[in-house]
């Protein structure tokens, strides 16, 4: 079953009925043959189809105690791999670097620095504790600089981790799910030069960086940003139309503009849709000096003509003392409504209230691509 695509609930249970009677119609082709010929004898073709189309306990057993259905299907172990943490990036980069042949497999990844959702890196106890001796001050500083130096290598492991699986396997990815929740990684920074030839949906979390001016991704169709801002995000518009000549599907979650310049936020979409004209001053759009003396100014937002549909789920609102949305937030959501109301393909989500801890934290992505990797609509559901 592809794993790009939507798919009802009620597609699901079809589907899984046909798996259900494929998966019949395949034993009973191997009990008539069984009776000619021994399993072992069995055509490797229906060996895989066995591991293909079983239950995933079923699947699990079959490769755990059987090395010959291991191999066989190994294609379809690594068809999907999920790396949310930054150990287990750095152990998939030495299973490759082992096994290189395994990057073929992949189709579909989810990376991530971490899977929890504090807001601060986890400090250990001798950080905090304050010593009550002049030799325990010595021995806490001497702690403090080998933890410093320990997670500078680590770090350091992890992004030439992460950089060279996406060097082996982007040019047969069809999804990408790629999350930031510690700014002092930095492991965004050029990560969309490779080339992505296959690459169909795209999820990014964090402060992802400008997108390249040779940005080239030219088979996306679903673009995801969540939780952070570009330093110049109104003009990646245009690069977005210019090196994804499919894109039909944006969503934008929670971007830090929504707190710190809502004004800016609604008026970039105003202008995107015509409703407003465009003023690179106002959108905070920055004014570079050519070498040659001429002025730069960046475009005014644009998208491409592909477009289905571009979706926005703002932050749940601050509340003043009266129990009240402050009043800035209260003009931006009233602005985008009204730009929503104008524009077809624009549609305003409600915000995550329930349970928040941070802008798309790592359960409600989770939760989002073990959706979309199960056949259903993850973030692209109508209420998600």
């Amino acid at each position: 079953m592809e794993l790009i695509g939507a798919t009802s609930k009620v597609q699901n249970i079809q589907i899984l009925d046909v798996q259900d009677l494929y998966m019949e119609a395949i034993l009973s082709r191997a009990q008539f043959v069984d009776s000619l010929m021994s399993f072992c004898e069995l055509p490797p073709e229906i060996h895989l189809s066995i591991c293909e189309f079983a239950h995933q306990v079923g699947k699990t057993n079959l490769v755990h105690i059987n090395k010959y259905f291991y191999e066989l299907a190994t294609p379809l172990l690594y068809r999907v791999v999920y790396l949310p943490t930054r150990s287990r990036v750095i152990s998939f980069q030495y299973t490759l670097f082992n096994k290189p042949g395994l990057s073929a497999y992949v189709r579909h990844v989810l990376i991530s620095d971490r899977n929890r959702d504090e807001f601060h890196v986890v400090l250990p106890d001798f950080i905090v504790y304050w010593p009550q001796t002049n030799s325990e001050r010595i021995l806490r500083r001497q702690r403090i600089r080998d933890w410093l130096v320990d997670r500078d290598k680590e770090l350091l492991a992890f992004r030439t981790a992460l950089r060279h699986i996406l060097s082996l396997v982007s040019a047969r990815l069809y999804s990408l799910t790629l999350l930031h929740y510690e700014h002092s990684i930095k492991m965004l920074h050029d990560l969309l030069t490779f080339p992505y030839l296959n690459l169909e949906e795209l999820t990014i979390r964090g402060d992802y960086p400008p997108l390249p001016n040779d940005l080239n991704l030219p088979s996306l169709k679903r673009l995801h940003l969540a939780a952070g801002d570009m330093p110049n995000p109104w003009a990646s518009f245009s690069a977005l139309t210019d090196g994804c000549p499919s894109l039909t599907h944006v969503r934008i979650t929670e971007p830090l503009s929504c707190i710190l310049s809502g004004n800016i936020l609604a008026q970039a979409f105003e202008v995107t849709f015509g409703l407003t004209e465009y003023d690179p001053d106002s959108l905070a759009m920055p004014v570079e000096r050519c070498p040659d003396g001429r002025t730069y100014v960046a475009p005014a937002p644009r998208l491409p003509p592909s477009m289905v549909e571009l979706r926005l789920q703002p932050y749940p609102p601050e509340m003043s003392a009266m129990g009240m949305p402050y009043p800035d937030h209260m003009e931006m959501m009233d602005r985008l409504q009204a730009v929503e109301k104008h524009a077809d393909i624009f549609k305003v989500l409600p915000a995550n209230n329930e349970n928040y801890v941070l802008p798309y934290s790592f359960d409600v992505a989770q939760r989002h691509w073990v959706d979309r990797m199960a056949g259903g609509e993850g973030c692209w559901g109508k209420t998600s």
